[in-house]
């Protein structure tokens, strides 16, 4: 019996081809991105699960009071995980830990860079650190450190008996003393090596250069601890703002999220959208399967009358149902190997794939076979009575189910258009609106060593360069920046607090390079610091709440100084971030911030690959022992939208499956809406319609349903851009001839579909159609 139902399933699929070609497509495509993308965000949210007691273990950081960088403040000195232990007791435990990149050499010279963890005692105890050879002893001397068997197989090419082997560390020696488990890359404690944390940082507050964890005690409320922390005299004595703690377990999208490569809310955004196209192929397959049917109708009634059972019937039509299921299925488990490598490099995720798949699979078949049993039960109930009765074509009022799933299709289509759309025109405004500054070909050479004039002579005869400076220093991103607290200023109120402000130095060399642009007042002019002027940022003076700043006086340190003008807010931070209150001075207002040492150099547009080779070339030749990196501004902003660039290519791929599986839906209805209709079209054509005619009355129908999706559609599309939107300091426009492109495309494709089928119906023979009936 199996063996014939398949029978059956297979010559309906073959009979069916088109359609079931398209419907098998869009449900595997719909299939890959959902489960990719729900196996991402679960890897995601999953990160550092596996230690022990995770569920209370926190991370110390503070909100800063100024947005001058990209994440939260994380790094705090030593002193502070013992003072948390000592009077804190809700706290079992807290270690302190930084972290540092280092080139390893061995004996025969072999130079592996890896990743330093220094550590204490109570890292090891809170961490669970398992040893697998050696002692401890790497805690409590400098002379060892401890690797784990992956660095070990780097450096010696083997983990076994690498105790006592010699490494060089930074040019500093060291002995293994250890070889301990590693954690792999599911953690934000990754670490190749761990040794003893520095012993003159241990004592001093003055010095910021650890991560602290805290284990608290089981059954402690988390919101009495949060408050006791604020009021702790951490916040004033070590200036230690806005203390909170975080789950360990959220640290990956919530302190680190500007490293993921694809923000987590968008991850969750791409896991939807494969759901809606899994949604999408899965009504269009079962309107086809119901109207398929429909047109079965007689051949069911025929089974019915002949003693087939309701079970066999079922039976008949599930394994049908499911041949599409499974086809689906194995096209998806093939898309999935063939995107593996790419998924792979970009999520980081190597294990449970396939496995994970499977299951989410099997719920998307649970699901599918829910609705199934739905249409089966109207079909059993209504349509195959009415044959019985003598009935046998379901009348237009009937036709819900379908015009239902096309409009549902088609407003999920548009819908991803419309986002799609306002996307990529908010992408193009950022990249190429004005942000405050320029920005584009400008490269940055920042050194470690050596000096900068040398070097800065020989670029100035570079054709490719056109202005050059060793002044100044990169603003995106900037090595270093410091902070001026603003107590006093003119005009100031006794409610108002005071304001946190950063510092550009070099102002005069830096507005002439970056092109700040003046708003109101005057230029620095390069006049030396006694003079006491400076310039201010928009958001600087609204922030001192004046209407006219020019003139104006503040304190900064024990100076007063004065307003001299203002210039344009720029963004030197993801467009997500508020620009800073800005102060631009002559020289550096910090006595003891660090000389530049960085050269800026403006080159001719196209030319940034002969720039650099040029520059290598000549370092290599003339200054061998100069360590550089390069920093073009345009890539590095780039970075900024690495996840609205990444969410753009995800749903736009997506987006395409989605229009091309309503589309061919809408013309695989319209083709079996003919067949069914075949004589009516044929009546009307004796009785005079003319092909338009026949043509209007399609059309008239499905630019309804198009009209009514759109109305749907937009207004939700709408409602999630303009909230999208409003994370951006500087945002486009919901334009409306975005509205009039997606509505204009669609229902051309759409027309484009009917006309090609409705066009071949109406041109056949009347007299032949009617014979054939």
């Amino acid at each position: 019996m199996i063996r014939h139902y398949i029978k059956v399933a297979c010559r309906n699929l073959l009979r069916y081809k088109t359609q079931s070609i398209i419907s098998i497509i869009g449900l595997a495509v719909g299939f890959t991105c959902f489960a990719l993308a729900t196996l991402w965000v679960r890897y995601e949210l999953t990160y550092d699960s596996f230690h022990k007691d995770a569920d209370r273990i926190y991370m110390l950081y503070g909100n800063s009071e100024v947005s001058l960088a990209s994440r939260k403040i994380t790094i705090y000195p030593h002193l502070t995980a013992e003072t948390l232990q000592k009077d804190f007791p809700e706290v079992e435990g807290s270690c302190a830990v930084y972290f540092r990149g280092a080139d390893f050499s061995t004996e025969e010279q072999l130079v592996v860079p890896l990743r330093v963890a220094g550590v204490d005692s109570a890292f090891v105890d809170m961490f669970d650190v398992r040893l697998l050879d050696g002692t401890m002893d790497f805690l409590h001397t400098d002379e060892q450190i401890a690797i784990t068997p992956e660095a070990a197989v780097q450096l010696f090419g083997s983990s076994k008996g690498v105790i006592g082997k010699a490494v060089e560390v930074q040019q500093q020696k060291r002995i293994v003393g250890a070889l301990v488990q590693g954690w792999g890359k599911h953690t934000n404690l990754t670490f190749d090596a761990l040794t003893m944390s520095h012993k003159q940082y241990r004592g001093s507050w003055s010095v910021s250069t650890c991560k602290i964890w805290m284990k608290l005690n089981k059954g402690v409320d988390q919101e009495a601890f949060r408050e006791k922390l604020r009021k702790h005299n951490l916040q004033e004595e070590f200036h230690m703002k806005g203390l909170e703690i975080m789950p360990i377990t959220q640290c990956r999208y919530e302190i680190d999220e500007q490293t993921l490569t694809v923000q987590l809310q968008y991850l969750v955004m791409f896991c939807i959208t494969g759901g809606l196209v899994i949604l999408c192929a899965l009504l269009n397959y079962l309107s086809l399967f119901a109207s398929r049917l429909q047109m079965r109708i007689r051949e069911m009634a025929l089974r019915k009358v002949c003693g087939s059972s309701g079970r066999r019937m079922y039976g008949l039509l599930a394994v049908d149902f499911l041949l599409v299921l499974m086809l689906a299925a194995l096209l998806g488990m093939t898309f999935i190997e063939l995107s593996l490598p790419y998924f792979q490099e970009l999520s980081g995720v190597y294990e449970g794939i396939y496995a994970s798949s499977l299951l989410y699979f099997a719920g998307v078949m649970v699901f599918s076979m829910c609705l199934f049993l739905l249409v089966y039960h109207y079909f059993s109930r209504h349509a195959l009575k009415q044959a019985l009765k003598g009935g046998g074509v379901m009348k237009s009022k009937k036709q819900l189910f379908y015009r239902g799933s096309i409009v549902l299709q088609l407003v999920i289509s548009i819908l991803f258009l419309f986002c799609i759309g306002m996307i990529a025109k908010q992408l193009y405004y950022l990249r190429n609106g004005d942000i405050g500054m320029e920005r584009k070909n400008i490269l940055s050479m920042q050194f470690w060593n050596g000096e900068t004039a040398p070097v800065l002579e020989h670029i100035k005869k570079m054709p490719t360069v056109t202005d050059v400076t060793g002044q100044g220093y990169a603003l995106i991103p900037r090595g270093y920046f410091s902070v001026a607290r603003v107590a006093e200023w003119e005009g100031k109120q006794p409610a108002d607090e005071p304001v946190e402000m950063e510092e550009v130095d070099q102002g005069e060399i830096m507005m002439d390079f970056f092109q700040f642009k003046l708003l109101k007042g005057e230029r620095l002019a390069g006049a030396p610091s006694e003079t006491h002027q400076v310039m201010l940022n928009e958001t600087a003076v609204k922030a001192f709440g004046w209407d006219d700043p020019v003139g104006k006086t503040l304190v900064l340190g024990d100076k007063n100084v004065t307003v001299l003008g203002v210039v344009k807010d720029f963004h030197k931070v993801s467009p997500t971030l508020p620009v800073s209150p800005i102060f631009i001075t002559s020289s550096s207002f910090q006595e003891d911030v660090p000389t530049s040492m960085t050269i800026l150099m403006k080159y001719q547009p196209g030319q940034l690959s002969v720039l650099r080779n040029a520059i290598d070339t000549l370092m290599q030749r003339e200054f061998p022992s100069g360590q550089y990196m390069f920093s073009d501004l345009e890539e590095t902003y780039e970075e900024f939208l690495r996840s609205e660039s990444a969410l753009l290519k995800l749903l736009g791929f997506v987006a395409v499956v989605c229009v091309l599986i309503s589309v061919f839906g809408i013309y695989s209805f319209v083709t079996l809406t003919c067949e069914r209709r075949r004589k009516e079209i044929a009546i009307r054509k004796v009785n005079g319609a003319r092909v338009k005619d026949v043509l209007l009355l399609f059309l008239k129908e499905y630019m309804l349903l198009l009209a009514m999706s759109s109305v749907v559609a937009f207004s939700v599309g709408y409602a999630l851009m303009k909230r999208w939107l409003e994370s951006y300091m500087e945002q486009t426009a919901i334009s409306w001839w975005v509205y009039a492109a997606v509505f204009t495309g669609i229902a051309c494709v759409v027309l484009l579909s009917i006309w090609t089928r409705v066009w071949k119906a109406a041109h056949q023979n009347p007299a032949e159609v009617i014979k054939s009936e």
